[in-house]
């Protein structure tokens, strides 16, 4: 049973909406189970149409749309889940899955006896839940623990520590990409070029960054334009840029075809402050197209070390160097991306994904 936030566009959902297929295919039975109602009804109903095409059923009840809400309201819908669905292991993904099964636990007994396995998505552990989160983190002592980068593992046994536990085995497991619908190659290079940000547009992102970067870049650079897709609390600040940009810059909600299109751009801008493993590098990667990335925790494993295009997180004029570094000679930068290829696609092999967590599934169920 694979537990999500909510069935939606962030990078953990997708993963665990991968995986949750490709065990359905290696003849798992497998559920999918949302804590928070879809606040994107129409990117929630293609994850759930997918999911069910693949064998995969879909359990989304939810009716609260607030986070912490839901994961109070999870408590007596998980205990009927798995006193129904029966699952031999449950796997947590992000912070309020592994908060509602804390809270399930304490009232079930059922629940407690169910082996859980975890998935560390990011580099920074519980942020904003204070007593909480350290409630929440005692009541998951049992689990089984993998992190979707070296940087992520290093985070969460760091956290640990700092709050006097005692270390853990934590597997490293990448996150792996479906190349079945991906761009098999990139597209022809766009006159002038088309830099692309998908992303939140929070400060974890840096888009902050990304803008005062763009701010620096002036009429004596080389022609571009950037397409923009997200959403989020720096919204009003992309939108203002935008709208004073003279049409070099378009600003669209998030892009819930984004895969089928990462050819069509000529590169992909990631400012991060930090990440766990993200997945729009990941694939894009795996396409070819040149990614334009900071060397922020979590960001810096998507590349081999040759890659280059990468300077440190928070840093305005040294992005807006990277990018007009890029506009500069973008043969050259599509050159090394195609190279790295076949590299990305190994190192984010869904079948090694999919292999490496059925190993570590196969060692919590009881024989």
């Amino acid at each position: 049973m694979q537990v999500v936030t909510r069935l939606g566009l962030g990078g953990a959902e997708r993963v665990a909406e991968t995986l949750a297929c490709a065990s359905a295919r290696r003849g798992h039975q497998v559920s999918f189970v949302p804590i928070v109602a879809s606040n994107d009804r129409g990117y929630g109903e293609s994850m759930s149409r997918n999911l069910r095409g693949c064998g995969v059923e879909v359990i989304a009840d939810a009716t609260s749309t607030d986070p912490k809400m839901a994961a109070v309201q999870a408590i007596g819908r998980l205990a009927s889940i798995v006193e129904r669905t029966r699952p031999d292991v449950v796997h947590l993904h992000t912070e309020i899955p592994e908060f509602a099964w804390a809270l399930a636990g304490l009232r079930a007994r059922r629940i407690r006896d169910v082996p859980v396995v975890r998935t560390i998505h990011n580099t920074v552990l519980w942020g904003g839940w204070g007593r909480l989160g350290r409630l929440a983190e005692g009541r998951l002592a049992g689990a089984s623990v993998a992190a979707v980068s070296l940087a992520a593992r290093q985070a969460f046994l760091d956290w640990r520590a700092t709050t006097g536990r005692p270390e853990v085995q934590v597997a490293v497991i990448y996150n792996g990409v479906d190349l079945s619908d991906l761009p098999f190659e990139p597209d022809e290079p766009a006159e002038p070029p088309v830099l692309c940000y998908a992303g939140r547009f929070e400060s974890q992102k840096g888009v902050d960054v990304l803008m005062d970067s763009l701010a620096l870049m002036t009429s004596s650079d080389p022609p571009f334009r950037v397409a923009m897709f997200g959403a989020g609390a720096l919204g009003d600040r992309v939108t203002e840029q935008v709208a004073r940009s003279d049409g070099r810059m378009t600003v669209e909600p998030p892009l819930g075809d984004l895969r089928a299109r990462l050819g069509s751009f000529d590169a992909i801008l990631m400012p991060s402050r930090f990440e766990g493993l993200p997945l729009v590098a990941l694939e894009a990667s795996c396409v070819g197209v040149p990614v334009l990335a900071t060397n922020a925790p979590g960001l810096g494993e998507v590349f081999p070390d040759w890659y280059p295009g990468r300077c440190e997180p928070g840093d305005a004029p040294a992005f807006a160097a990277l990018i007009r570094a890029f506009l500069e000679d973008p043969a050259a930068w599509r050159e090394q991306a195609l190279r790295a290829r076949p590299w990305a696609r190994d190192r984010f092999s869904l079948e090694t994904m999919t292999a490496a967590y059925e190993h570590l599934y196969s060692g919590v169920v009881p024989s």
